[in-house]
């Protein structure tokens, strides 16, 4: 019976020995796959997305095909609208949703990057999150600015790559700021989905607009 216990106390030692390393490796992998992740898509962002003489269209076109590339896009819509009304909603209203969503952030931030003027993104650090999401703290280093600008960027590691699923300026989650506002909205209008996708079509006309006269509109609040 001694032996018994000490051989199976002996298997769990070897097991434990193997596992803890590799569990390290795992989450230097997550880390440093996460950074180069972050510090290769802010090449990405400035090489195609800073040019001042750029057309609006093609701007646009370029930012739709890098965040649909880099971002877990749908997930982040689906969160930041609630699971409840998504699983409520009918297919045709999930597409028009989705396609909302995406077009306000197209038409409200594609044309920010043209005011580009040399700001430098510092990957400052990487914190693991969970076995599949890291935190990579960056800092925006702006000419003039005393203290750099704070961003973190949650990062989910798929199968064959890595996704953005939230980005945090100063400690403010955009995912959870937008869901609150939509939340409140959804509250103050009877819970009415087609009330949401109405206010997101008024919105998205404003950003337009504001990009064709050249002023920023105030498009992603409700």
């Amino acid at each position: 019976m001694v032996g018994s216990v000490r051989a199976t106390c002996g298997a769990v030692a070897i097991l434990v020995l193997v596992w803890v390393p590799m569990a390290h490796a795992d989450q230097n992998e997550l880390a440093s796959g996460a950074r180069t992740f972050i510090e290769g898509l802010t090449e990405t962002a400035i090489s195609q997305l800073t040019d001042p003489t750029l057309p609006v269209v093609e701007q646009e076109a370029r930012f739709r095909e890098i965040t649909r590339k880099h971002f877990a896009f749908k997930s982040i819509a689906r969160w930041v609208l609630g699971g409840r009304h998504w699983r409520q909603a009918e297919a045709a209203q999930r597409d028009r949703y989705l396609m909302l969503f995406e077009d306000l952030m197209v038409a409200t931030y594609a044309h920010r990057f043209q005011g580009y003027s040399g700001e430098q993104l510092e990957v400052a650090n990487t914190r693991i999150i969970n076995d599949t999401e890291a935190l990579v703290e960056t800092r925006l280093l702006r000419a003039g600015a005393d203290v750099p600008l704070r961003i973190d960027w949650r990062v989910r590691k798929t199968e064959d790559s890595y996704r953005i699923i939230d980005i945090m300026a100063e400690g403010l989650s955009m995912a959870q700021t937008q869901r609150a506002e939509f939340s409140s909205f959804l509250r103050a209008n009877d819970n009415d989905l087609e009330a949401l996708m109405s206010n997101l079509e008024t919105r998205l006309e404003k950003a337009r607009a504001g990009r064709a006269s050249g002023t920023q509109e105030a498009a992603t609040k409700p």
